[in-house]
């Protein structure tokens, strides 16, 4: 006798077991409720107005006649523009910015400067069941020229410097960090470049010591409007950051005076035919002596009674960060010198 198990008998379904089938028929309503609804959509549902926002507009000269008379393009604008379209719902509202081309028309431009180019919209793919309606911009201007590379020297105004300074106080020097700057930019603007000027960006306090300033520039023309221009389209070659180093003077009154040498072996008293030296200390060296040396002596080499010595101003070796406005005087010492008696 067989132990196999007995197989069970596949019940095949008929239409009419499907119809009777509730799960079956609510699937099958819904399916054709959602085909329904789709094709009511797709083609009877009224056309609307959809905008999409900040558009890039795409400038391309390739193959233009801008390309062919050897002109730049020197828009430097990221301007974008609204772009209103009409046609299916279910169409147009999932258009974005990368669906959308906005391009200047470039056959009008036949000479170098501004031109005021014409703005074209259109669809990156054809549908001829959505229609451009609107845009917030028809034109863009533009400056068309050769490009032009120049060198300038940077001018810098130091009587604006000193007028900056605090009482009692002179400009040494004011020296920029970096001479001269190279400009690039279309080939009329850069021929109205008279100068190129440093702005030194002071503190509110007056200045009274050495200090480094940042500096913008600023470029001039032949008047005021050709300026406006060239600080639109002109750009800077070099990347650079720009200082000027401002050295002044402190002016002070320093007492002349001797330096002793060696062993002392007496008493001395000293005698300047010059009480008072007007001196320039620059603040950057941190002189705060009011005093200046102008001769050295070594007892060893005085002799009783009076000793004197001539010195031209000229001759002083001067601490570091001190010069004289005057060097042509004379300083006349007298030094009287007395002997320490050392006998038993």
């Amino acid at each position: 006798m067989s132990n196999a198990p007995a197989k069970k008998e596949k019940k095949v379904k008929t239409l009419n077991d499907l119809i009777n089938n509730n799960k079956f028929v609510l699937f099958l309503s819904l399916l054709i409720a959602f085909i329904i609804w789709v094709a009511v959509a797709m083609y009877a549902s009224p056309e609307e107005s959809f905008t999409i926002y900040n558009v890039p507009i795409t400038i391309n000269t390739e193959n233009s006649l801008v390309a062919q008379k050897g002109y730049k393009n020197f828009w430097q604008s990221d301007e974008k523009i609204d772009v209103t379209v009409t046609g299916p719902r279910y169409l147009i509202t999932s258009l974005t910015p990368d669906d959308i081309l906005v391009s200047a028309n470039l056959n009008t431009v036949d000479s170098s400067g501004v031109s005021q180019l014409a703005l074209k919209v259109s669809l990156k793919e054809n549908s001829q069941d959505i229609t451009i309606s609107a845009q917030s911009k028809t034109s863009v201007d533009i400056y068309f020229d050769t490009e032009l590379e120049k060198k300038f020297d940077i001018q810098l105004d130091q009587t604006l410097i000193s007028e900056k300074l605090a009482d009692g106080y002179q400009l040494n020097s004011a020296d920029l960090t970096v001479s001269s700057v190279t400009l690039k930019g279309p080939e009329t603007e850069m021929n109205k470049i008279v100068s190129v000027i440093a702005d030194p960006q002071y503190p509110e306090d007056l200045l009274f010591e050495t200090i480094t300033l940042p500096v913008s520039l600023s470029l001039e023309g032949a008047n005021v409007s050709e300026t406006v221009s060239v600080n639109k389209y002109v750009t800077f070659v070099e990347d650079h950051e720009y200082f000027v180093k401002v050295n002044i003077d402190k002016m002070a009154e320093l007492t002349p005076e001797v330096v002793f040498t060696g062993e002392q072996t007496g008493e001395t008293t000293v005698d300047f035919n010059i009480d008072k030296i007007i001196a320039k200390i620059d603040t950057g060296f941190g002189y705060d002596s009011d005093t200046l040396p102008v001769l050295t002596v070594d007892y060893s080499e005085l002799s009783e009674g009076q000793n004197v010595y001539s010195v031209d101003a000229s001759e002083i070796e001067l601490p570091d960060g001190v010069s004289l406005p005057d060097s042509t005087f004379t300083f006349n010492i007298k030094i009287t010198f007395s002997a320490t008696n050392t006998d038993a």
